[in-house]
């Protein structure tokens, strides 16, 4: 029967977030960051200039804008990027980041450091990752474990 570690209560985002975020400028168009989402099998691209995040923008965000304006893939994305950025620290608890993404609806976080420079993302995957992990610890089923070691 799976069992939880005392330790996994206090993990932080820091333990694990992605570490490698792909951005793009505010200046480049939707359609650029569609495109290396897609390249890159990946849900969102921070919008980010000089290492300041100043906005986000996803699968699902342009999915329910260009039903409604094509042109929308021709918009830079300091238009079409969701800001403000809902974001955290490393050392937030991953049950503060859980909760955090419940009560704003949203499915990534992008981690800050004290100096607001990007550290990470943290997704719903990574988070999913985390709870099979300590759902199965100290014995996790090698099929699962590659499963989880696999970049999502």
């Amino acid at each position: 029967m799976p069992t939880t570690s005392s330790s996994s209560k206090q993990d932080s985002v820091s333990r694990v977030m992605t570490r490698k975020v792909l951005t793009l400028t505010p200046k480049r168009r939707t359609i650029d960051a569609l495109n290396m989402m897609i390249a890159h099998d990946i849900g969102s691209v921070v919008i980010a200039q000089r290492g300041q995040v100043l906005g986000i923008i996803t699968e699902r965000d342009i999915v329910r804008k260009i039903t409604k304006s094509f042109d929308y893939l021709n918009r830079p994305l300091e238009e079409t990027g969701t800001k403000p950025v809902v974001s955290v620290s490393p050392a937030t608890p991953i049950w503060k980041a859980f909760e955090l993404m419940l009560r704003k609806k949203i499915r990534r976080l992008p981690v800050m450091n004290s100096g607001n420079k990007l550290e990470g993302i943290v997704t719903e995957r990574d988070l999913f990752k985390w709870v099979v992990k300590i759902a199965y610890e100290p014995n996790i089923p090698d099929d699962i474990k590659s499963l989880i070691l696999q970049r999502s």
